[in-house]
């Protein structure tokens, strides 16, 4: 069985042969982890987005979707309980010295982990 550093290099090829992410910078010898869409890739996350804002905000009549910026004053962080309560778990392997963010989506749930390469 190929390891997982094996098969994310495959799936990263034939992403990239079909159109789907090319590596950001790539003619200037690119950013390493840094990919851009291509139109496959475009209409794939579009796709996926039309989809979750269907599924987390249309469907449920009592939610409402907005689309603001981050950068935000620190009392509306505040008020929406980020400054206090709100936390990202961080699982660090001594060995491997990865880094990663442990996110649970209880919306269809299944989870998830983003993987951070320190």
């Amino acid at each position: 069985m190929a390891s997982n550093e094996e098969l994310f290099k495959k799936i990263i090829s034939h992403a990239k042969e079909y159109g789907f992410v090319f590596q950001s910078s790539e003619l200037y010898d690119g950013l390493s982890a840094v990919y851009d869409y291509g139109p496959f890739g475009v209409e794939l996350k579009n796709n996926i987005r039309e989809y979750w804002w269907k599924a987390m905000v249309q469907y449920h009549e009592n939610i409402v979707g907005i689309d603001s910026a981050i950068f935000m004053h620190p009392t509306v962080w505040k008020a929406s309980g980020h400054v206090d309560a709100f936390s990202d778990p961080m699982l660090d392997n001594k060995d491997s010295t990865m880094s990663c963010v442990s996110i649970r989506m209880i919306a269809g749930s299944f989870s998830f982990r983003v993987t951070l390469i320190a």
